[in-house]
């Protein structure tokens, strides 16, 4: 499967975590998932009006699994583009959805250590464009997220200045129901390339890096 990188975005730009509301929602509030799994198939609105596509129930299965305890990440905002006519002349399809997803480590202060955002970002991008190689209606891109985290403080020196990590799926198709279609092998590939990030993670790879 395609992966690549991406600058940060107007969509990605500078926020806090946990965040309170939404400039384009006010009544969009962070939820804690990990605190209230339940909520997760009936809050993300986005994706709701979709429940009757498998790609969606496969999106939920991604988010209550990063918010489980075997997970040393957790998810925060995300978003669904519903299907429309395909821009992009490097698929040669006539369909594309899309869908977003902001990552972070578990461990806050992880966050504001620059080398584990790339390390996380480099592991994630080797894991997609190394497996699933024979797909090719479907693409991962990752880019960062500048975030004060304000468990560690909001000013210039407290420390809680650091990143997300934003995952951007993109899935195509000849029609709606091939889109979506694709969208699920998309979001399922990208459940297995996170739990073989997790398993480095609990085996201590990242913490080797500052040794």
């Amino acid at each position: 499967m395609d992966a690549f990188t991406a600058k940060q975005t107007e969509h990605t730009e500078g926020r806090s975590h946990p965040w309170t509301t939404m400039t384009t929602d006010e009544s969009s509030i962070y939820m804690d998932f990990k605190k209230n799994p339940k909520l997760i198939r009936s809050s993300l609105e986005d994706f709701t009006p979709f429940n009757h596509w498998p790609f969606t129930d496969t999106f939920y299965s991604l988010v209550e699994w990063l918010n489980s305890s075997t997970s040393l990440l957790e998810s925060n905002d995300c978003t669904f583009n519903v299907a429309e006519e395909n821009p992009d002349t490097q698929y040669p399809y006539a369909k594309k959805c899309s869908a977003r997803l902001m990552i972070l480590f578990r461990d806050i202060e992880e966050n504001c250590q620059q080398r584990s955002i790339d390390w996380l970002m480099q592991n994630i991008l080797q894991q997609v464009a190394s497996t699933k190689v024979g797909f090719r209606a479907g693409a991962i891109c990752l880019s960062q997220s500048a975030t004060c985290y304000l468990a560690l403080g909001d000013k210039a020196d407290t420390g809680g200045m650091g990143q997300q990590v934003v995952l951007t799926f993109f899935a195509y198709g000849k029609n709606e129901r091939r889109c979506y279609e694709n969208m699920q092998q998309v979001i399922s590939h990208a459940q297995h390339c996170l739990k073989a990030v997790n398993k480095k993670l609990n085996n201590g790879e990242l913490d080797n890096i500052y040794s």
